[in-house]
């Protein structure tokens, strides 16, 4: 599967569109799994920690 073929079955799903957080990354296959895992569990992605003493 290529990210966008799951970017578009996120949305699809979901409604949303995937969020790609600000210092968070994510190689393509991790970002496949992550969807893949969302789907199959029914859960959207999770919110990101941020540390506040951290300029992002």
């Amino acid at each position: 599967m290529e990210v966008q073929q799951a970017l578009n079955e996120y949305k699809e799903y979901f409604g949303v569109d995937y969020f790609f957080y600000i210092g968070h990354e994510k190689t393509d296959q991790e970002i496949i799994e992550e969807i893949e895992n969302c789907i199959k569990t029914g859960k959207k992605q999770k919110e990101p920690q941020y540390d506040e003493d951290k300029l992002y």
